[in-house]
């Protein structure tokens, strides 16, 4: 029987700050309305009662939420809370205490993010998502497994298609962990278009 794998809370593991490199010159200009439309889509997607705010008690009980479904295994719910925990503060808080975040507030937040030197709170999560969804746990997301991850954003299945083969680059009909945080990295941080890359979250708010 396959089990899941067990993920410690490590600084210097793969989401170290060599996968979230300091931000450009880029990060330093205005924001797009693209990088904005995608802000706002995450947002929207985490306030699932659309409130226009999300709770701090409500983002971390996450981990739970995953364990009831049978998406991680128990062992990782706290490493999973803790990584939780460093995104919240830092990419939803601009690291603040807050228990409370606006959508306004968030994508103020993530605007100060994007300049700091070391972004890797972004990735500290992705590993636990990334398990959830790799169902056979061989760590790798096939296209079926892939397609249930931004079929449940909202994304339909031609252009879920399309966003595998964009971040699939060697071709191979898997996705790596390396793959699906490059894929992240470019939702959050860049300003341009990535493409489908920018859908990784479900259809863009306004669009």
């Amino acid at each position: 029987m396959l089990q899941m794998h067990l993920f410690n809370f490590d600084e210097s593991s793969i989401w170290g700050p060599h996968l979230f490199p300091m931000a450009t010159h880029d990060a330093q200009q205005e924001v797009t309305d693209l990088w904005i439309k995608k802000m706002k889509t995450h947002f929207n997607g985490i306030d699932k009662l659309k409130q226009g705010y999300v709770l701090k008690e409500n983002y971390l009980k996450l981990p739970e939420r995953f364990l009831q479904m049978g998406k991680i295994s128990e062992e990782n719910v706290e490493n999973f809370r803790a990584a939780l925990q460093c995104t919240w503060r830092d990419c939803w808080c601009g690291g603040e205490v807050r228990e409370k975040v606006t959508q306004s507030e968030f994508i103020e937040s993530m605007k100060n993010f994007r300049l700091w030197e070391n972004t890797s709170a972004l990735a500290k999560p992705m590993p636990f998502f990334f398990d959830a969804y790799d169902l056979n746990h061989d760590g790798f997301l096939t296209k079926e497994e892939f397609c249930t991850f931004v079929q449940g954003n909202g994304l339909d299945q031609e252009r879920a298609e399309i966003l595998f083969a964009q971040i699939d680059t060697n071709h191979d009909d898997l996705i790596s962990l390396e793959d699906f945080i490059t894929c992240i990295r470019a939702f959050f941080l860049s300003q341009d278009d990535e493409g489908h890359y920018s859908y990784v979250f479900g259809p863009l708010i306004g669009n």
